[in-house]
């Protein structure tokens, strides 16, 4: 009997020979410059390395390549830092974290956490980003001012706390949407001297029918296709197999295809029936950017394999431990694509201590730190390396105490804000007792607390 399904694989040598294809100069990029030897003519292989201006973010690769006379990948960019002014923080009644209010510079891809004045609420999140030199400001809500009749409705969801009839300043609603609606916003809305701020926005889901599959011979995958239409929510995606004895009708070697809802009608393939008694599954040769694969054939067959090479700096976007790929009835497996690969840096803390410190973090790898004494982490003493950089913000800040408030007595010496270890004295008036007669400012506040 005739076998139809043939597994093979082939490892063949390295190819020993070099073009000498030539490449252009290099591009420039704004804010920043290359670093490397400039050179009269650039060929196959050659690397040109590049650099940002102090204060300035590197977003993309800081090494590129000369590949068959185009470098690869695309030159990275220089992200600007933010500004932020004392007047913008005094404006918008906000101050940085610490009660801190002076103009000052943060990084592309860095964050600040800020606080309102006493007497306002801030909307969430406190923790703004800053995104190529724009930060969008918190907004700071007065407690004191008019009062909000009933909330305002978005189309397609519904309030989730206790309805009121009237609402202070400063409070606020929470929203939900309906069953496989997406919220675009924030789910809250605050009373702001008696005007609702913006509410969210529920997105529709896409639909997908049932009659429209059956039709196309595609079902579900995992059976999730059990009422009679499939929804699917804005940004989520759903995965099409064709029934069983079909194949997609664009590329007869896959049997599956994954649907994205992004707003506009979704796309269903179509399955076409296939020879039952000796089907050929074949794959096409693969574009493996930023990377290299053997052997090098125009068609693949089932069970065959090739080996991925990526290029310095880059991994295999599914790396199961290999870099080998097959051929399968549903394409390569898994997808011969190499990917960027996503480090993170952080050699110094000020004020701080790394601990087990390393010269690169991998994706998915966490950093821990520790303060000094008299300084405190700004948002939490560790932090996860993400395709955006570190999760939390690696810095340390000096711990303040506010006066305190205090009755039936006063202290001295006064001051708008207490360092770490400063100490004041407490004097009781006449008709009180004394509590304590020092207190001191530390990580947790005063102590012991100043009272009468």
């Amino acid at each position: 009997m005739k076998s139809c399904f043939l597994l093979v694989a082939a490892f063949l040598l390295w190819p020993s020979f070099s073009s000498q294809n030539v490449c252009e100069e290099p591009d420039e990029i704004d804010f920043g410059e290359i670093v490397t030897t400039e050179k009269v003519k650039y060929l196959e292989n050659d690397r040109v390395q590049y650099r940002c201006n102090p204060g300035y973010v590197l977003e993309g690769p800081e090494w590129i390549q000369c590949k068959e006379q185009e470098w690869t990948p695309h030159p990275p960019k220089c992200l600007a830092p933010c500004r932020i002014t004392r007047q913008q923080l005094a404006a918008k009644k906000l101050f940085a974290f610490g009660g801190q209010r002076k103009t000052q510079f943060i990084q592309s891809n860095h964050s600040l956490q800020f606080q309102c004045n006493e007497g306002y609420v801030l909307v969430a999140p406190s923790v703004r980003k800053c995104v190529d030199s724009y930060m969008e400001l918190p907004l700071c809500i007065s407690e004191r001012g008019q009062n909000c009749s009933g909330p305002p409705r978005t189309e397609n969801g519904d309030i989730s706390t206790l309805s009121e009839k009237q609402y202070r300043s400063g409070s606020s609603v929470e929203f939900r949407c309906q069953k496989y609606y997406a919220m675009e916003g924030q789910n809250r809305s605050f009373c702001d001297n008696g005007t609702w701020t913006k509410v969210p926005i529920c997105l529709d889901p896409c639909m997908i029918p049932k009659a429209e599959l059956e039709r196309q011979k595609i079902e579900v995958k995992d059976g999730m296709d059990a009422s009679e239409n499939t929804f699917v929510q804005r940004g989520h995606s759903i995965e099409l197999t064709c029934k069983t004895g079909y194949v997609l009708a664009a590329n007869a070697s896959q049997s599956a295809s994954v649907i994205h809802c992004n707003g506009t009608p979704p796309v269903i393939p179509n399955c076409k029936a296939y020879d039952l008694f000796c089907p050929e599954i074949t794959c096409n040769s693969p574009r493996v950017l930023n990377g290299s694969f053997r052997p090098i054939k125009n068609i693949y067959h089932d069970g065959d394999l090739i080996r991925i090479q990526c290029d310095s700096g880059f991994i295999l976007e599914t790396d199961y431990g290999g870099k080998v790929v097959e051929c399968t009835e549903n394409g390569w497996s898994p997808s011969p694509k190499c990917v960027f690969e996503i480090t993170c840096q952080a050699d110094y803390i000020e004020h701080g201590t790394i601990l087990s410190p390393k010269v690169i973090y991998k994706e998915g790898e966490r950093i821990r730190f520790s303060c000094n004494e008299g300084y405190t982490y700004v948002d939490r003493p560790d932090a996860l390396c993400t395709e955006t950089g570190w999760s939390t913000i690696l810095q340390c800040t000096e711990i303040q105490c506010p006066p305190p408030q205090m009755r039936n007595g006063l202290f001295r010496p006064y001051r708008s804000q207490y360092m770490y270890n400063d100490a004041i004295e407490i004097w009781c008036s006449p008709m009180s007792n004394f509590g304590n007669k020092f207190s001191k400012c530390t990580a947790n506040g005063w102590s012991p607390p100043p009272l009468c």
